[in-house]
């Protein structure tokens, strides 16, 4: 009689990824998982044209009318980002695209003069800040400049009564 052998079991391992690693086959080539982004073709030159007149023009008019004092730097900026929407959204074509320029260029110019406008305040409030920590108290009675302004006064028609002021002719007020 021969004897059987007994098989070995298996020793199975205490965690899920704890065998051996397998040996790999072949290198895979690279593979993306995701489809890349593809480029958009390239606008028209009328297409940028529109957008670059629209812009450029509302930020030339908007500069005009904030300069001139017709109105606010931050309604002229807002004026324009509604009028270029509303407009962008009603018109077809490259009006529209000048619309969308006009838009940007009033979005960008509200964003700069609300800026402009909080740094002001902002500078406004340290300079008082500032200047109530390091005035001295009002001195009483007559300050130094209402004295000086009261002794040129008083020298001028000293000197001219005395005859040594030259008028515009070069003649002197005192009779030879």
């Amino acid at each position: 009689m021969t004897r059987k052998t007994k098989k070995k079991a298996k020793k199975k391992h205490a965690y899920r990824n704890a065998a051996p690693a397998a040996a790999r086959s072949a290198p895979r080539s690279h593979t993306p998982r995701t489809a890349a982004a593809r480029r958009a073709p390239p606008p028209e030159f009328a297409t940028t044209l529109a957008s670059i007149a629209g812009g450029g023009g509302g930020a030339l008019l908007g500069g005009l009318l904030a300069s001139q004092e017709v109105m606010s730097p931050e309604s002229v900026g807002l004026a324009m980002t509604i009028g270029g929407g509303i407009a962008a959204y009603t018109t077809d074509g490259n009006a529209r695209i000048a619309a969308n320029g006009l838009a940007a260029a009033g979005a960008g110019q509200l964003a700069l003069a609300m800026m402009a406008h909080h740094a002001e305040t902002k500078g406004k409030k340290d300079r008082k800040k500032d200047d109530a920590s390091t005035d001295a108290p009002p001195r009483q009675g007559l300050g130094p400049a209402r004295v000086w302004r009261r002794y040129q006064q008083e020298a001028a028609d000293v000197e001219g009564d005395l005859g040594f002021v030259d008028d515009a002719y070069d003649y002197d007020d005192l009779p030879a």
